[in-house]
């Protein structure tokens, strides 16, 4: 009897985080289908590295394996295992440069994943804004975009509102985490595409 190939866990999210104090943050918030995974330190270049040296990393190899499984035996070829695999990065420089290096590091390791659109990103605010004239907190995702945030608050007459400034995903606490980065219905996700693991190759090769 012909075997039938399983598809990838429909709904199921891999989140690739910065670190155990990001990773330990967001799973406090996960739902059922929503699963974390910490990167820790710095990721390699893989675009600067050796075949052998992409091979012989642990944390390359650590990170292929998540992703992936091996459906019926050792010979058989990996496949995804998730629907959704996403970079969940801190807001700063740093992060930045970490969700460049994840991305060039997948679309060698895994290229359908860009290919086939479940690659993505969520974008993580920098800055937060509240007051009792606001239904709900407003974000900023810049210094440019806090001046900007500051300046239609103020045309509006909303003169005085609770900042808060994150550092990294770790210093939101758990309803922030949750509505910014893990909920479906308010978080700023975008898919990776091959013209985004293009750009990341550009600058760091």
């Amino acid at each position: 009897m012909e075997s039938i190939e399983p598809e990838p866990s429909a709904g199921l999210e891999l989140f690739i985080v910065e670190g155990v104090s990001a990773a330990d943050a967001v799973e406090n918030v996960t739902d059922s289908h929503q699963h974390v995974y910490a990167m820790q330190g710095k990721p390699m270049n893989v675009l600067r590295a050796s075949e052998r040296e992409v091979r012989a990393n642990k944390r390359v190899d650590e990170l292929y394996r998540r992703v992936t499984r091996n459906r019926s035996g050792e010979d058989d070829p990996y496949h995804i295992s998730f629907e959704r695999v996403i970079l969940l990065t801190d807001p700063d420089v740093d992060g930045v440069h970490a969700k460049a290096l994840l991305l060039a590091m997948l679309n060698m390791l895994l290229p359908e994943l860009v290919e086939n659109g479940q690659l993505f990103t969520v974008r993580v605010p920098q800055f937060s804004f509240r007051s009792p004239r606001l239904p709900e907190p407003v974000y900023a995702y810049s210094p440019e975009g806090r001046l900007s945030v500051l300046a239609q608050l103020e045309e509006h007459g909303i003169t005085k509102a609770e900042t808060s400034h994150y550092k990294g995903i770790a210093s939101m606490n758990g309803d922030e985490i949750w509505n910014v980065c893990l909920n479906p219905e308010t978080r700023k996700m975008s898919p990776l595409t091959t013209e985004h693991a293009a750009a990341a190759q550009s600058v760091l090769q």
